[in-house]
């Protein structure tokens, strides 16, 4: 069992304007390369390609001293930039809790209320960085499109290209670097199918068995390779901590995690790839970068999780919204045989020993269901029912679309 740990050993990208300053001087003058330059100082190479380009200005407008500092303003907006390639909008909340997160590791005083900015700084925000209102609105475009043939195959473009602009493309031949995470949430009260009534005629009462509290729910989120194997899984509840009993009760090379609702959340997700995901690229001796395929409508792709993901080579791409049933390989060919042999396991457990399914006893029974379910054929297989691995467009099923005109 491995706990999701809410402290990293990642550190994230520390230098000063000055040694900025020195960076661009020298790769201006031509002594060194933009990404000698980014080992060298320790600076993002994007950053340093903003600079040069003047995407981002050099020199502060005049006016008021700004909340944040001219590298905090800019280490959000490229989070942001970098999402909308990869496929993620930009959520106005997710912006305002970067900066809340920012200004409270700092301790800087600010007008905010706990710190946290409202419409009028975002507003003014956007309106210094017109790039991120313009990529945001592609993205939210696209979003919007009803799911055809066209747009998929326009999204697989997208991807290729995006792979090729950073000279990653081999990464889709590979598929021990290929994957796919996606969260389910598992019902401790599955009902049987079975239904008992009365043998009274006169009595019209039926019910159907279950067990457990009946809206109790676990989310567990799943991660797969296109070679077919299994990262560890999470399974996350709903605890300020973690009762000890309960951690022990997690199956060994599984990971457990908390949020307060026992929803994943940004928080829980960062946790899950940095002290889960990545720790198991390593024992695996995973080349590396690799691409985590995602649904965007479940994004937690914060501010932290770019920067660790930069540092480590993983890229995270947002599946086209809406079209998990056609692209996402957790929901084509796996989560539904793991659903099936969950209830055959939960009902399996009523007959057996007449108790409910509880948070104690949930993983050690999921864990059969689980087992029995995702085999590496059937993983397989899903990858290349999606056209992600091998990757081909026409593998797709287009019957699922809306339209295929």
């Amino acid at each position: 069992m491995r706990m999701a740990s809410s402290k990293s050993n990642y550190s994230r990208f520390k230098y000063t304007e000055e040694t900025l300053s020195v960076a661009l001087e020298e790769i201006k003058k031509g002594s060194v390369h933009l990404s000698e330059a980014s080992r060298k100082y320790g600076i993002p190479k994007s950053t340093l390609h903003n600079k040069i380009k003047e995407i981002v200005p050099n020199i502060r407008k005049m006016g008021p001293q700004p909340v944040l500092s001219e590298i905090e303003e800019m280490r959000i907006t490229e989070w942001i930039t970098a999402k909308a390639k990869l496929g993620f909008p930009m959520h106005p909340d997710e912006v305002k809790n970067a900066v809340q997160n920012i200004l409270k590791a700092v301790k800087r005083p600010n007008p905010f209320k706990d710190d946290r900015p409202g419409e009028k700084w975002l507003k003014l925000f956007l309106n210094r960085n017109p790039e991120i209102t313009k990529r945001n609105t592609e993205v939210i475009s696209k979003s919007r499109a009803a799911v055809t043939e066209s747009v998929i195959r326009d999204w697989f473009k997208d991807l290729k290209m995006f792979m090729k602009n950073e000279k990653v493309l081999d990464v889709l031949e590979d598929p021990s670097q290929i994957f796919n995470a996606d969260e389910t949430g598992v019902r401790t009260s599955v009902k049987s199918g079975l239904v008992l009534s009365s043998t009274n005629k006169h009595c019209k009462n039926m019910y159907d068995v279950s067990s457990g509290k009946e809206k109790e729910s676990i989310t567990v989120l799943c991660n797969y390779s296109a070679s077919g194997q299994i990262v560890s899984p999470m399974v996350i509840f709903p605890y300020k901590r973690i009762p000890k009993e309960l951690a022990h009760s997690v199956p060994e090379g599984w990971a457990i995690g908390r949020s307060d609702t026992g929803w994943m959340t940004a928080g829980t997700f960062y946790e899950y790839v940095a002290n889960v995901f990545y720790p198991w690229l390593l024992s695996q001796k995973v080349n590396f970068p690799v691409i985590l395929f995602i649904d965007g409508h479940k994004s937690h792709y914060n501010i932290e999780l770019y920067e660790f993901c930069i540092a480590k080579k993983i890229i995270i791409y947002c599946l086209h919204p809406n079209s998990t049933h056609i692209l996402q390989p957790c929901d084509v060919t796996i989560f539904r045989p793991l659903k099936v042999e969950w209830k055959k396991v939960a009902y399996n457990h009523k007959q057996r020993t007449r108790t409910s399914i509880t948070r104690h006893n949930f993983c050690t029974l999921f864990k059969e269901a689980f087992d029995k379910a995702c085999k590496p054929s059937t993983i397989v297989n899903g990858f290349r029912t999606c056209g992600l691995y091998p990757f081909n467009v026409d593998a797709v099923d287009y019957s699922k679309c809306i339209s295929t005109r």
